[in-house]
């Protein structure tokens, strides 16, 4: 059974989807099974810095996380190279990585969702 970390965000108070972040990646983890190890919250522009971010990532580093699961891939990243050295550094742990708009991620190992991901930003 995977253990999930749950990462949503948004960029302003203004914006209300952090429940529907929420409760779609909940539901997307419970059909597959997966245990919610930590779920985060956070409001801030691509540009600042994300504390929440950085506790779901020291929580990978400690082995505590097998999947990282976001709602949408721009939620995760500030920036192309920002995303590929966290999915890098996520891979090299072993902790896979699913973004629900993607369609990445699946029941497989964290090595399939990461060569999901992978796939798409050969696209971008």
């Amino acid at each position: 059974m995977f253990r999930a970390g749950l990462y949503a965000r948004v960029s302003t108070n203004d914006q209300q989807t952090l429940p529907m972040q929420s409760r779609a990646m909940r539901e997307y983890a419970a059909r597959r099974g997966w245990t919610i190890a930590l779920q985060v919250r956070e409001v801030g522009s691509g540009a600042a810095k994300r504390v929440a971010r950085e506790k779901l990532l020291a929580a990978a580093r400690r082995r505590e996380l097998d999947v990282v699961l976001v709602w949408r891939l721009d939620r995760w990243g500030r920036s192309v190279t920002d995303l590929l050295a966290t999915l890098q550094e996520l891979e090299h742990l072993g902790v896979g990585f699913v973004s629900l708009d993607r369609g990445s991620g699946s029941d497989h190992t964290s090595r399939a969702c990461h060569g999901r991901t992978a796939g798409y930003l050969r696209r971008v």
